[in-house]
């Protein structure tokens, strides 16, 4: 069960962060814009401790979807977090 509870979060992740980088702010826009990027992140975390605890319960033999589902996320996340720093830093 947590196995493809994982899964489909990391797919609604990925689908809600597409959502959220083509979105426009304009003026106070931006700040709902924030507020969005800053519940995608706890839900990032959430979904990351399932798939961690899943994969955890599954050991050694973990399903291909569980450890693709979490290298995705992980890949997904850090690039995220990058372009992020390298953003803030210019």
């Amino acid at each position: 069960m947590l196995l493809w509870f994982h899964a489909l979060a990391v797919l609604a992740l990925g689908v809600s962060a597409a959502v959220l980088w083509r979105t426009y702010c304009e003026n106070f826009g931006c700040i709902g814009v924030g507020v969005a990027w800053g519940a995608w992140a706890a839900a990032y975390g959430m979904a990351l401790v399932a798939g961690l605890l899943a994969l955890r319960r599954t050991r050694p033999a973990a399903p291909l979807v569980l450890r693709t589902a979490l290298a995705t996320q992980l890949g997904g996340g850090v690039c995220l977090l990058a372009y992020w720093l390298m953003r803030g830093s210019a």
